[in-house]
């Protein structure tokens, strides 16, 4: 089951795969979905056959949405390519029966790994109806469940149980960040009216509610800590496009870089620290061992060795892969490499794991698969999340002379790299020209302080003009 991209709320169906009706197995593609990062799809975790499925090609499905049930009987397809899920269609009274079903959603990862750290994932999540009184919409209980249906809340891999109860209410169609919003703030989700699909009450009902006067009722009365007065956020420019603009749509990943890059310069302080760099001995180095290149041994480049030698300066300088949470120090026990593809629209980050523990040949043998992957779209989540430092390389672009990166949230530093250019030097007493390359480091100051990113590009300096000790 596939783990969505950081901070993702939503996913665009691309394609479905498999009809109302159809038969599956494990492992079988339902549908396609458009991440902000890539396109992944949707598998199926048992065998059975597609009861019902929501959404259309291009229709955007939030997190938490069920969009597909699986159950173990044929339906009998509907009108236009729908059916009711097998086994409880029409089912009324006070019979008990098993349904095994799957539904497949679109859902939060409520115990993220360190490789999807903050991440969400679209999951088939098992689920299993005992009926026992009035048959109610599988789709009502999707998300917390109310008291009085005997319900829980479901976590990713684990089974819901539901039980219905003569009499209870519908619950009501909220998506779990409103959910969540209401629970906190003691606010009851019937009495709001949803501006979602099918109504659902989502994010900006509950602000709303809580500003007060929206959806016809008041912020409810709480008690709350006394706290000190919030300062008014800076004012936003909004601009509007005048006759002759062309004004763009932003793409999944456009909308995700703006996000996440505001974020971190407007909550992580900067600061920067460069150093100039000699790579004659380095490309001496790479153009040898690729000569000694052959068969179906992959070419070493230079971002190879960058990587190499970036894991190498961080395993000497441990508080460069640290990260900032909860007001602590969090120092990173592996190093992992994540390194900046252009796209046409954006960027995307591969990451190699321990690239401190791999030989320069393992590194380049799995970089360039990745940046294959990335151009096309066909990274999968685990490829591009997890990194504990990154490297920004504009050194294939000629004449960069020197820039500045912003740090990806949820580490503590990264690299930009310039161009390789030939520069009058002094050596040895004479000025003679020499291929030198120019680094900043942006380093997080809550959790390292200029020293410490002094003292690792003094390592990688000294590692990239030594670099036989790479290789040992």
């Amino acid at each position: 089951m596939p783990k969505m991209g950081d901070a993702m709320d939503s996913g665009v169906i691309v394609q479905w795969l498999k009809n109302v009706g159809d038969k599956v197995v494990p492992d079988d593609a339902i549908a396609e979905i458009e991440t902000d990062k890539s396109n992944v799809e949707i598998t199926a975790d048992s065998a059975g056959f597609i009861q019902q499925i929501t959404g259309k090609p291009g229709e955007t499905i939030p997190v938490g949405q069920v969009i597909a049930i699986i159950g173990t009987v044929a339906p009998t397809v509907n009108g236009a390519g729908t059916a009711p899920a097998a086994g409880l269609s029409g089912t009324s009274g006070n019979e008990e029966k098993d349904v095994p079903l799957k539904s497949a959603t679109i859902a939060p990862v409520t115990s993220p790994s360190p490789a999807s750290a903050n991440g969400v994932s679209i999951a088939l999540t098992p689920v299993k109806v005992k009926q026992t009184g009035e048959f109610k919409p599988y789709n009502s209980y999707v998300g917390a469940l109310p008291k009085n249906l005997g319900g829980s809340a479901s976590v990713i891999g684990e089974p819901i149980e539901i039980e219905t109860v003569p009499g209870a209410t519908e619950p009501v169609k909220a998506t779990p960040v409103a959910r969540a919003m209401a629970q906190a703030h003691n606010l009851d989700l019937s009495n709001l009216k949803g501006s979602g699909p099918d109504g659902a009450v989502g994010k900006r009902d509950v602000e709303a509610a809580l500003a007060g006067g929206a959806n016809g009722i008041s912020a409810p009365v709480t008690a709350a800590p006394s706290a000190a007065p919030a300062k008014a956020a800076p004012a936003v420019t909004t601009v509007t496009a005048t006759e002759g603009d062309d004004t763009q749509e932003f793409s999944a990943m456009r909308r995700t870089i703006a996000k996440r890059l505001t974020e971190s310069k407007s909550t992580i302080p900067h600061f920067y620290v460069n150093a100039e760099i000699d790579m004659e001995e380095l490309i001496a180095l790479r153009e040898q061992i690729n000569a000694s290149a052959g068969g179906d041994i992959p070419k070493v480049s230079i971002n190879d060795c960058l990587i190499k030698a970036v894991a190498a300066a961080i395993a000497e300088n441990p508080r460069v892969n640290a990260a900032y949470g909860d007001n602590k120090r969090i120092l990173r026990k592996g190093i992992h490499i994540g390194f900046g593809v252009a796209l046409d629209d954006g960027l995307i980050v591969p990451v190699v794991r321990e690239a401190d523990k791999k030989s320069l040949r393992t590194v380049a043998r799995e970089t360039k698969p990745l940046i294959d992957k990335a151009r096309t779209g066909k990274l999968a989540p685990a490829d591009y999340t997890g990194g504990t430092f990154t490297i920004s390389n504009l050194g294939v672009l000629p004449g960069i002379t020197e820039f500045s990166a912003i740090i990806n949230p949820g580490e503590g530093a990264i690299l930009a790299v310039a161009s390789t250019l030939e520069v009058p030097a002094v050596v040895g007493g004479q000025v003679v020209p020499r291929k030198r390359m120019k680094v900043t480091l942006s380093g997080d100051h809550r959790v390292m302080d200029g020293a410490d990113g002094a003292k690792f590009l003094v390592s990688l300096k000294r590692i990239i003009e030594n670099p036989m000790e790479m290789l040992v």
